[in-house]
């Protein structure tokens, strides 16, 4: 394909709108230079790529996957019997995948310091990569929620230092484990460990330097604190306690989720995160004593989503595509989920490209289909206006102005 084409479509998305309108994309250098609104018509002998009836919008940005993980049953036991190369190798193979299925953007959520490599050289890869944002090892405590990544930090030099490595070996992202986690054997997800105060720090370091910050957030405090700490981004917010029989339970805080709403602070709530486990459950129409709680706790977090949403506070994509049962290729399930729990149609979309780009503070690059930025985009059969699932099928897939899938 030439340096310079154009790409028409009767169904051109236009975030500032909020709809699809007929138009034409100028691409040249691998970024969108121009973009007309019909009856425009390109240049006499300019190559064209016509999508015809099919719906373009801006590639997907997922804010939160783990690429070394396996999205098997037991992720966990796969990445400690695997080294550093063969995790890097199995992190491409997740990537490739994540793009072709129309995710042009991804944050690396929490990984081993070996990952850094492919964001800094994508280049090496033999397979064309979506964008990939690494956070690296997250910030946690001795023993804390992956751990073994090797991220543990507990004084204010250590932070510093982590954050300087994350910043020199090609990290774009900040990420802390402000609660335990319940991937990782002997983590408390109900606990919070880390203080106000290295939250402050980690996040106005971060913001010092333009990197997105992001924070892990099961427990109600760590909720609470990382809001107060303004993180870009919260992920989960879960309100965990225990009952009285010593049952993980999510306990709604609405004093809580009003800090959320005024710091400014985005949320990934994951809600599709192994939904297919839970559908199995629900199709054999019975189940044991815990998954009957799992079940009851699945469907308070999605009424605890919907709150959010009425508070107003800014949704991002994010699916945890890699821990159990959560595959790759599932960013279009998220996306239906962020609409059964409560977004529009719209805000569905803009959470998956325009909102997203903002919160991972690369709005001037990707995230729309605008002049000046990256030519990442892809193409639908259906109206994801009227189709919740309607990202299930993409059947076009551009990365900076390169076909990587043409299934039209």
């Amino acid at each position: 394909m030439t340096d310079s084409f154009w790409i028409r479509a009767d169904h051109l998305w236009s975030d500032r709108e909020g709809r699809f309108t007929p138009g034409l994309l100028r691409i040249e250098g691998g970024r969108i230079t121009a973009r007309a609104e019909a009856p425009d018509t390109p240049p006499a002998g300019a190559r064209v790529i016509d999508m015809g009836r099919r719906y373009v919008l801006p590639g997907l940005i997922n804010t939160h996957v783990h690429l070394e993980f396996s999205a098997s049953a037991k992720p966990l036991d796969e990445f400690y019997a695997e080294n550093d190369e063969e995790r890097l190798m199995r992190a491409m193979g997740n990537a490739h995948r994540m793009l072709l299925s129309g995710v042009t953007t991804i944050r690396d959520c929490g990984s081993s310091w070996s990952m850094l490599a492919l964001a800094r050289r994508p280049d090496l890869a033999p397979v064309p990569l979506p964008t990939i944002l690494c956070s690296g090892p997250p910030m946690t405590v001795p023993a804390g929620h992956l751990h073994f990544m090797h991220g543990i930090v507990e004084s204010d030099a250590e932070i510093l230092a982590h954050i300087d490595r994350i910043e020199a070996d090609g990290g774009r992202s900040v990420k802390v484990m402000a609660s335990g986690g319940a991937m990782t054997p002997g983590s408390d997800p109900v606990q919070t460990v880390f203080s106000q105060d290295k939250l402050d720090l980690i996040a106005s370091e971060a913001r010092r330097r333009k990197l997105p910050s992001v924070s892990h957030v099961l427990s109600t405090e760590s909720i609470k604190r990382s809001a107060q700490a303004h993180m870009d981004s919260l992920e989960h917010c879960a309100f965990y306690e225990r009952d009285a029989d010593g049952m993980m339970v999510r306990r709604y805080d609405p004093d809580i989720a009003a800090v959320v709403r005024d710091s400014g602070s985005a949320m990934m709530a994951n809600l599709s995160t192994a939904t297919r486990t839970l559908d199995a459950v629900r199709s054999r129409g019975s189940a044991t004593v815990q998954e009957a709680h799992a079940l009851r706790q699945f469907d308070v977090m999605v009424e605890n989503f919907g709150r959010f949403v009425t508070l107003g506070v800014p949704m991002v994509c994010g699916n945890d595509a890699g821990v159990r049962d959560t595959p790759f290729e599932d960013t279009w399930m998220e996306i239906s989920w962020l609409q059964r729990g409560g977004l529009s149609a719209v805000q569905s979309i803009r959470a998956a490209t325009s909102q997203a780009a903002k919160t991972l503070l690369i709005d001037q690059e990707v995230g729309q289909l605008e002049a000046s930025l990256s030519a990442d985009l892809i193409a639908l059969e259906t109206n994801p206006l009227d189709d919740s699932e309607a990202f299930r099928e993409v059947v076009f897939v551009m990365k900076a102005g390169k076909v990587i899938a043409d299934r039209i």
